[in-house]
């Protein structure tokens, strides 16, 4: 088989900055003997009567002079040189008759290439800009429709053509100009198709801010986030983000953390570009603190539980205590009866007017959980705290036996001293007393004292929130009657000695002798004095008792004080004649 001989001349192409191979229009035998003419090429027939072509004869024809010399075939693919019959060596024609043809083939059309840029993810613009993304495998297929294709040749980035013998992978990252184009046997070229895009290996660059109530990497049911995410190349397709290994979702326009429960979380985020470059994946790690911080509020100091109510003093405070369980307390406020709210910074004594008073507080964390409240204790029905600012009322009272002079009273030992204390408010705790600086007891009931004498008893009364009240008082116990005195207006005449009386010698006094009496009393005053003549019932002394009775007379003298306290004197006895 012969083949022609196509010679590639280089020639520089100083507008490219590269060298295009450039091949010489020529004939060309393929591998079946046909023969294929350049179309653009002339044709000259020669002819000669050995097979070596030696002593050619070019051919000229005289009828078509202007179209021979030279000719150009017609027609693209098979033209035919005619003889008019088929004849043997003895010049004879060959029956059935028919034309000699000599077959040549014009070929005057550039192969067509296919260029495929595939395996490989790619995006267009709205500017019209080509994308690619990773894996990108640069394909080309030429085909012709006469003498077949030689070569096809590519150029990358202006750099000289080589011959296009395998795909070729485009793995950097960076702007192609690719530019190809083929040649068939003849010398047919076809025109260079160009290819300008960008391969994209590069994937986004993410991040993220947060929004609303946080404390460092803690944050809140009312926190969010937002990612924003750019990509230099092909631009940004999306963010994907999962939540602690939760499904993909595509961001929008915030990541609300409000449904999550409260407790330890990552979030996952990662950009895809148009061509499909995933970004490799960030973490964010956080808390979310949804527990409002506990608030303990506490009675320092009396108080006291009724009926309800909770009493407490003037002195009483109120402590507040906060804890939260992870972002930590920021500041408690307090407000007592609705008034503006002031910062917690130690127990505080509440207003000290008297009477029923609200207290409500809240705590807040550094992520402003909040929790509201009110000054209760569990056992109540109701929050509030009622100031008792009085101390009970004490007072004390003698019964029996007593007597009043100017500012001292006087008992007896039969006397009762009953105390008693009243307190509108919390309530009576305890009442107590001392006798002339004694110790201290408490009182169970009324108070008797034996022994006669000056005494001094303080007594005081506790409510139920330490409220005191304190007196004293002074009184004389005194158990002793008056002193009796008793005088007969005259001398005893003499003494008489009765056998009855055994022997015992009695004054004689003279008819009409009169009877004093008297009685002195050294603490209070005398009250009455009575006598009892004879032996008959006790008459009260208002004048002296004149004496008429002859014979012997006895009398008896008992005296009485303010108190009931009394003195009887022994029986006397007197003689009248």
């Amino acid at each position: 088989m012969r083949k022609a001989l196509l010679m590639l001349i280089l020639c520089p192409l100083a507008a490219l900055s590269q060298q295009k191979p450039v091949l010489q229009e020529q004939y060309y035998i393929n591998e079946d003997g046909k023969l294929y003419w350049h179309g653009k090429n002339p044709v000259y027939l020669f002819i000669s009567e050995s097979p070596d072509g030696k002593n050619l004869h070019r051919l000229k024809s005289e009828i078509h002079e202007d179209y021979t010399n030279p000719m150009y075939l017609d027609t693209e693919g098979v033209n035919y040189i005619r003889s008019n019959w088929a004849a043997d060596s003895t010049l004879k024609q060959i029956q059935p008759r028919f034309e000699l043809l000599f077959e040549v083939y014009r070929d005057s059309e550039a192969p067509r290439t296919t260029v495929s840029f595939e395996e490989s993810p790619r995006y267009k613009n709205a500017e019209g800009e080509q994308y690619y993304g990773q894996g990108l495998k640069f394909k080309s297929k030429a085909i012709d429709n006469q003498s077949g294709v030689q070569k096809t040749f590519y150029s990358v980035d202006n750099n000289n053509f080589l011959a296009f013998t395998q795909d070729q992978d485009l793995n950097q990252d960076k702007a192609y100009d690719i530019k190809i184009y083929s040649a068939d046997n003849t010398g047919n070229v076809e025109p260079i198709q160009m290819y300008q895009f960008r391969v994209d290996l590069t994937s986004p660059v993410s991040e993220y801010t947060v929004h609303n109530d946080r404390s460092g990497m803690i944050f809140s049911p009312r926190t969010y986030i937002k990612l924003q995410s750019v990509d230099a190349s092909s631009g940004l397709n999306r963010v994907g983000y999962k939540i602690d290994d939760g499904p993909e979702k595509i961001f929008g326009d915030q990541i609300n953390l409000s449904g999550l429960a409260d407790g330890a979380h990552t979030i996952k985020y990662y950009g895809y570009d148009n061509v499909k470059n995933k970004e490799v994946d960030k973490v964010i790690e956080f808390y979310l603190d949804k527990t409002v911080p506990a608030v303990e509020a506490t009675i320092v100091g009396d108080q006291y539980q009724n009926r309800g109510r909770v009493f407490v003093s003037t002195r009483t405070k109120v402590k507040l205590t906060a804890e939260d369980n992870k972002a930590g307390v920021k500041t408690i406020k307090y407000s007592i009866d609705g008034a503006d709210h002031e910062t917690y910074y130690e127990p505080f004594i509440l207003d000290k007017t008297g009477g029923n008073h609200v207290i409500t507080y809240y705590a807040i964390d550094k992520v402003n959980n909040r929790f509201d409240g009110k000054l209760e204790e569990s056992n109540l029905s109701r929050s509030s705290l009622d100031i008792d600012m009085e101390a009970p009322e004490i007072k004390y009272e003698f019964t029996g036996s007593q007597y009043h002079s100017r500012d001292t009273a006087f008992v007896t030992s039969n006397s009762e001293i009953a105390l008693a204390a009243i307190d509108g408010e919390s309530g009576v705790k305890d009442l107590g007393y001392k006798i002339n600086g004694g110790t201290g007891q408490q009182y169970t009931g009324p108070i008797k004292l034996e022994e006669e004498g000056f005494y001094t008893i303080d007594f005081y009364g506790t409510d139920q929130v330490n409220n005191r009240n304190t007196k004293s008082f002074f009184f004389v116990v005194d158990n002793t009657g008056p002193k009796v005195e008793h005088i007969l207006s005259m001398e005893a005449v003499g003494k008489i000695i009765l056998d009855e009386k055994d022997g015992q010698p009695i004054g004689v006094y003279s008819k009409g002798v009169k009877l004093f009496l008297g009685a002195t009393d050294h603490v209070v005053d005398t009250d009455k004095v009575f006598y009892s003549l004879n032996g008959a019932p006790e008459v009260e002394y208002t004048r002296p008792v004149k004496i008429d009775t002859r014979g012997l007379v006895t009398y008896k003298v008992r005296a009485t004080d303010k108190l009931g306290n009394s003195t009887t004197s022994d029986e006397v006895e007197i003689f009248v004649k």
